[in-house]
């Protein structure tokens, strides 16, 4: 029952719809179409006018690219002809720096030898120079022996001549200092000089 209603409730709302277009007079129709096919037709000219204008930019940029590809492509080919020029060149200074490195090392080695022949005499002259300062210090130690010696003999001559005149004075207090001092200097004495010292030690 309610279906019924509601069936019939829709046929009654379709109605005046399909009683509005039955309204429309066949100039307003044709108005509507002509409307139509007008505006499907400038929609259609202004995809024809936008695929034309891609299609001109399409081929600019195509033309632009190709131009490019040309301009990369010779300059690459200048650039690869340039490295190729440079890398002879390189290849050519790289010999010749090998050659110049040959050489080097072959100096280097004799100057290396040299230098040990070098190294070699020069501990032979280091070795003889120390043995020759060492000679030298020696000479230089009995030289200042030698000279003490020759200074002592001065002096325990001086105190032979010191102990006779104090002992022709009478002074053997005097006489005695002198002979203690001579003692251990005796043996720089002269052989007349010894008989003298040994006669005023027993007066």
């Amino acid at each position: 029952m309610n279906e019924e209603k509601k069936n019939a409730g829709t046929e009654e709302s379709q109605k005046p719809a399909e009683n509005r277009t039955e309204q429309l007079s066949p100039r307003r129709r044709s108005a509507l179409v002509t409307y139509l096919a007008i505006l499907f037709a400038v929609a259609f000219l202004f995809v024809a006018l936008m695929m034309v204008s891609e299609a001109k930019r399409l081929k600019t940029m195509n033309q632009e690219l190709e131009d490019s590809s040309r301009k990369t492509s010779a300059s690459l080919t200048n650039n690869i002809n340039a490295l190729q020029a440079e890398n002879q060149e390189l290849s050519k200074s790289n010999e010749e720096l090998n050659g110049r490195i040959e050489t080097l090392e072959s100096e280097a080695a004799q100057k290396e030898e040299s230098i040990g022949e070098l190294q070699a005499k020069q501990e032979a002259d280091a070795a003889e120079l120390a043995r020759l300062e060492q000679a030298l210090n020696a000479l230089e130690e009995e030289k200042s022996a030698a000279e003490q010696r020759i200074q002592d003999a001065v002096k325990v001559s001086e105190l032979l001549h010191k102990a006779i005149a104090a002992d022709e004075k009478g002074k053997l207090e005097r006489l005695q200092e002198l002979l203690d001092e001579i003692e251990p200097l005796e043996d720089l004495l002269s052989e007349t000089e010894l008989e003298i010292y040994e006669e005023l030690k027993i007066a």
